[in-house]
């Protein structure tokens, strides 16, 4: 039989969280997570603006002008937020390990812990904190809508860090 040069489609080796925000807000990221690490991927400029507004956050947030805004440009939002996860999907684990993103390997994180306040109401996000063996730590805030299925999603990865 001849062969046709293409091989067959393997079964996805990675899972991806997010959006997840930094620095108040101001950068978008998406964490990468492999059986061996996790690679936080920077986003775009215009991520911060489409992703604020991809799972319908704004809308209650803001009012009426939240429920506006989302119904002009909520769809779009939504289909980059996929057209976004179908290529890291795609992308080659090399790349991703690039800079400028922010690769956290297993054997170093000492644990991975879930904060969510209700304190601040809708403004103030739920965190996903990693922290390494060397003591430091990173905070990535997650939309409400995202957080209980970010929180399962890396509690089914790396059982033994979730806290």
């Amino acid at each position: 039989m001849a062969s046709t040069g293409i091989a067959p489609a393997q079964a996805p080796n990675r899972t991806l969280i997010g959006p997840l925000s930094t620095q108040a807000g101001f950068q978008y990221w998406y964490l990468v997570c492999l059986p061996d690490s996790i690679i936080a991927v920077r986003q775009s400029i215009t991520a911060f603006f489409m992703f604020g507004l991809s799972n319908g956050a704004a809308a209650p947030i803001h009012g009426l002008l939240g429920a506006l805004i989302h119904q002009l440009i909520g769809g779009q939002a939504r289909a980059f937020r996929e057209r976004t996860e179908t290529n890291l999907q795609r992308t080659a684990i090399s790349w991703l390990r690039a800079k400028p993103n922010a690769v956290y390997p297993v054997s170093q994180l000492k644990s991975i812990a879930f904060k969510n306040s209700k304190a601040g109401g809708n403004l103030i996000l739920p965190d996903i904190v990693l922290h390494s063996m060397n003591g430091a730590q990173q905070k990535y805030g997650v939309q409400r809508p995202d957080f209980d299925k970010a929180c399962l999603q890396l509690k089914q990865l790396y059982p033994h860090l979730c806290q």
